[in-house]
């Protein structure tokens, strides 16, 4: 009894507090091996890079909370982002340009959505369908080639707010607040959370299951949509094969930050935490010069052990 009673308690601890301790000991672990890894230089080039990954976290955790998954928001992300360079190519201002790319993530979010709960496919399976989907479109129309005249979208990517603060890690802390306020001082908030924790109960209280799940994709894709907005400006070109792998960045951020993929639990806290987790591992081993391919190797096991680890916590709450 003494030894469930401790597994509990730690499986608590972790859920809420765990990527924080993760966190805390990975900085101690790259400052002491890296002298280049605390500068200020480098502090701020690990936001202004994660900032997209923090941004497409936000609608990902949201899907997450409902019990769903996402992996169509790199492909989402990359076909707004090279829309709104062609629409203000063709003579949109800025905002009638950002405007139109993001409605190009409410069709796909809806897309989405729509045809996970009315055809009730699992979402994993439509969000690849659409993935592909989106890439494709993007890839043929442009023929695989880049869209060059970027016009003022560099501004999303590369322009400071108030002469200050990099757009990115601006319109970064503007999503984590709009996220959070919608969470947890919003009824839809509350029943992203009650859809993911049990659907027959929030059938019963009056909840449309169906309907909060939409919403919930369609919210994951304006923040694919402004993410890759974003990361179109920063590499001052529109690339249709742009922000591949982005998605599965985003789970994993959102997982290591304590969001379980069973829904019902997460906060945006540690879907941030967790992002910058695996931004500071990315850049510690950028800095220290081991290879990409390696790279990839050290994310899938985290990704592996995460998982392992959420399906663990998951299984002894069940049995409780």
């Amino acid at each position: 009894m003494g030894e469930r009673s401790r597994n509990q308690k730690f499986s608590d601890i972790y859920s809420r507090f765990g990527i924080f301790f993760l966190l805390a000991g990975l900085i101690i672990i790259c400052a002491i091996l890296s002298p280049r890894f605390m500068t200020s230089h480098n502090l701020m080039l690990i936001l202004r890079l994660n900032a997209i990954i923090v941004i497409i976290s936000c609608g990902t955790q949201v899907v997450l909370l409902c019990e769903e998954m996402d992996f169509s928001q790199g492909a989402i992300a990359a076909f707004a982002g090279c829309a709104a360079i062609m629409l203000e190519g063709r003579g949109w201002n800025l905002p009638m340009a950002v405007t139109g790319a993001l409605m190009i993530g409410v069709a796909f979010g809806i897309l989405n959505g729509v045809v996970v709960t009315k055809c009730h496919i699992p979402s994993f399976i439509m969000t690849l369908a659409t993935q592909k989907i989106a890439r494709g479109i993007i890839l043929g129309y442009r023929n695989g080639h880049p869209a060059y005249d970027i016009g003022k979208i560099a501004w999303m990517g590369q322009g400071h707010v108030a002469y200050v603060i990099p757009t990115q890690v601006f319109f970064m802390i503007l999503i984590l607040g709009l996220t959070w306020f919608l969470l947890n001082r919003t009824s839809l908030g509350r029943q992203f959370y009650a859809v993911g924790d049990n659907t027959r109960a929030a059938l019963a209280s009056g909840i449309r299951a169906d309907r909060i799940r939409i919403i919930a994709f369609i919210y994951a894709g304006v923040m694919s949509a402004l993410g890759g907005i974003i990361l179109m400006g920063r590499i001052g070109s529109g690339q249709p094969s742009g922000a591949e792998g982005y998605e599965f960045e985003a789970v994993t951020a959102v997982i290591i930050g304590g969001t379980s993929l069973s829904g019902g639990e997460g906060n945006i806290y540690g879907t941030f935490a967790g992002a910058i987790f695996v931004g500071i591992l990315n850049n510690f081993m950028t800095i220290t010069r081991v290879s990409s391919y390696w790279q990839q190797v050290v994310q899938g096991v985290m990704i592996a052990i995460v998982v392992i680890i959420d399906a663990r916590i998951h299984e002894k709450k069940i049995k409780r």
